[in-house]
């Protein structure tokens, strides 16, 4: 006797909880990669390695970076260094602060790194980029109150050594 295999057709109500089951999962994933953009914009002032950010929302590193991908459109540390680079904008247009101490707010130990880096981000060199803004505004420009960043003890320690305007 000769058997044949069928594969049943899943019931409309099979169907509707596989396609809750998925959406449920994606507006969970969502939910941790938006935890995970807000725990960046928090901390623009240290570098960050995909492993904390995984471990941040219990996902596996190389998930979490697929997952993030997905969702954002970019991978996790050029989206973090975005994020850093627009701030270090809006400080250039805003403050009078050098680039070495909006490089050092920002978590760069290197100024001619943060330099490099925000050049190929925006497309000009930091310095480039103020004198462009301020022709264009003719903004006054603040001082250090104006990082509105959270700090560490050493940026606190290094803060007291600067005169800012």
């Amino acid at each position: 006797m000769k058997m044949i295999a069928t594969q049943e057709e899943p019931s409309e109500a099979g169907r509707n909880v596989s396609a809750r089951a998925a959406a449920d999962a994606e507006t969970g994933a969502g939910r941790r990669i938006e935890e995970s953009v807000a725990y960046m914009s928090r901390h623009l002032d240290r570098p960050l390695q995909v492993a904390t950010l995984a471990a941040k929302v219990n996902i596996s590193p190389s998930h979490f970076f697929a997952l993030f991908k997905r969702q954002v459109g970019s991978a996790p540390m050029d989206y973090f260094t975005r994020l850093r680079m627009q701030r270090a904008s809006k400080l250039l247009e805003q403050t009078s602060l050098s680039v070495k101490e909006i490089a050092f707010a920002l978590g760069y130990d290197d100024p001619f790194y943060f330099s490099r880096v925000f050049k190929s981000v925006n497309g000009e060199a930091p310095s480039d980029y103020r004198a462009s803004r301020r022709v264009a505004t003719g903004q006054k420009l603040g001082g250090w109150q104006a990082l509105n960043i959270s700090h560490d003890s050493q940026t606190k320690e290094t803060a007291k050594h600067l005169q800012f305007a």
